[in-house]
């Protein structure tokens, strides 16, 4: 049973509570819908922007990308999939619709993850406990954040 360890507070607490997740790895490899999680991806790629990363759209490990450090941030590169010492599943893959089968993140997992390797999440709102992902993906960790916010005019 997964149970609350730190909390933290907007991005930078978020993005810190990442890069010490992630601190003794090497190579990342981010899981996510494209368009809805390619941003997330990017932004942890910056905070750990040390280690060599790719983004991997949805389950599809053969199209996996090189996420690269330019002068406008980090972007996507070439295809290039290759194994990673962690795998960060976004919440994206979660969501009802436009995610992924939990078959197809599982196939994943054993196609992306060096032995050994740690499966991380990362997510808003509380999205891999809506959906059950608990009991059905064996984390070493998930972050997630709450999003409150308001329009002002």
């Amino acid at each position: 049973m997964m149970e609350k360890v730190k909390e933290f507070k907007g991005i930078k607490g978020n993005l810190t509570a990442f890069r010490e997740e992630v601190a003794d790895v090497e190579t990342i490899g981010y899981a996510g819908v494209p368009g809805v999680c390619t941003p997330f991806a990017e932004l942890f790629a910056y905070a750990a922007r040390d280690k060599s990363s790719i983004f991997i759209p949805n389950t599809d490990f053969k199209k996996a990308r090189e996420l690269i450090l330019t002068e406008y941030g980090v972007e996507l590169g070439d295809v290039n999939p290759y194994k990673v010492d962690a795998l960060i599943l976004l919440g994206g893959l979660s969501m009802p619709k436009i995610g992924a089968k939990i078959e197809d993140v599982k196939k994943l997992i054993d196609e992306a993850l060096k032995e050994g390797g740690k499966v991380i999440g990362a997510c808003f709102m509380d999205m891999f406990r809506k959906a059950g992902w608990y009991e059905k993906i064996d984390f070493d960790c998930v972050i997630n954040a709450d999003i409150e916010g308001f329009v002002l005019k």
